[in-house]
């Protein structure tokens, strides 16, 4: 008895020690399309040098509007996009004409990757935009 009863107080308090402890783990929320800014990383699994761009090449959504706005690495865009569940197309692409002839190469590649969308999947903290053939053409990582 006096043993049952000594493991019983025993358990107890590693329970209540370890319960009012802080604890340092990092809670990934769900990110959504719209709810957060997606800086570019790789473009055709490619990883994106960005140390040529006039701005860190980025894209946010907007549901509200149904819209992406950004910038490609130099110049800012905006188009209307669609999307149902997990699909995802771009409208005609309108934006600035500034000239980066570093990073001209990047830039086409991103609207290319625009383009080619059919479909995105988030996995944390990290957006994949993919062709209609599954293939990955963009990966984004969220920046807030």
């Amino acid at each position: 008895m006096n043993k049952s009863f000594f493991l019983l107080i025993l358990f107890f308090c590693i329970v209540s020690c370890t319960g009012s402890r802080n604890s340092n783990t990092q809670v990934i929320h769900h990110l959504s399309l719209f709810n957060a800014k997606w800086n570019l990383v790789e473009i055709n699994q490619i990883p994106v040098n960005i140390s040529d761009a006039a701005k860190h090449p980025h894209i946010q959504f907007s549901e509200k509007e149904m819209k992406a706005t950004g910038n490609n690495g130099c110049n800012s865009f905006f188009t209307k996009i669609n999307t149902i569940e997990e699909r995802l197309s771009f409208g005609p692409v309108s934006m600035t004409r500034m000239a980066c002839r570093e990073w001209m190469a990047n830039e086409m590649a991103f609207l290319s990757m625009l383009q080619a969308s059919h479909q995105y999947t988030i996995d944390g903290y990290t957006l994949l935009i993919m062709d209609e053939k599954g293939q990955v053409v963009g990966k984004f990582i969220a920046a807030n």
